[in-house]
């Protein structure tokens, strides 16, 4: 679906339920200490559960907690493998959401997967477009579920 042409709907539905199922292979990165605190401190999330073991441990949690945009640093440095669409010339994002669920902890290993869990065609004004939901899910060492990042992009 190169070239000049304009691809129809059923073109656009196929290319994108093709796109279904794992989009590379796991990856893995561990929460360092220092990674920790940057984060906090660029949110400005100055909790001490963010910087101090003992204030951690008191509050019930089994070490340093990474604050939530920490998930952003395991995203991209673990994105070996981008989505690659055979019709349109721009991708935009569309938007995320999140869910969490075990808190990352220094000391842990990050384990992120990704697969297309979602895909449709709509007609915008300037043509057809393809969204494609992409689930991430970050897992620590034990196999627990520490979040999940759904992304929407936009294909037209």
């Amino acid at each position: 679906m190169s070239g000049n042409a304009q691809p129809d709907v059923a073109a656009i539905e196929a290319s994108l339920r093709a796109m279904h199922g794992p989009i590379g292979e796991p990856d893995t990165m561990p929460v360092e200490s220092m990674a920790v605190r940057r984060m906090a401190l660029c949110v400005e999330d100055f909790d001490a559960i963010h910087y101090d073991e003992a204030a951690a441990k008191a509050r019930g949690y089994r070490g340093i907690v990474a604050p939530w945009p920490l998930l952003w640093l395991v995203f991209f440095n673990c994105r070996t493998s981008p989505l690659k669409f055979d019709f349109g010339r721009a991708t935009l994002h569309g938007g995320d959401a999140y869910e969490f669920h075990e808190p990352m902890i220094v000391g842990d290993t990050i384990t992120m997967t990704a697969a297309v869990s979602e895909t449709s065609v709509k007609q915008g004004k300037s043509g057809l477009m393809g969204f494609v939901t992409s689930r991430r899910e970050f897992r620590n060492q034990f196999g627990q579920l520490c979040a999940v990042m759904s992304t929407t992009n936009i294909r037209r």
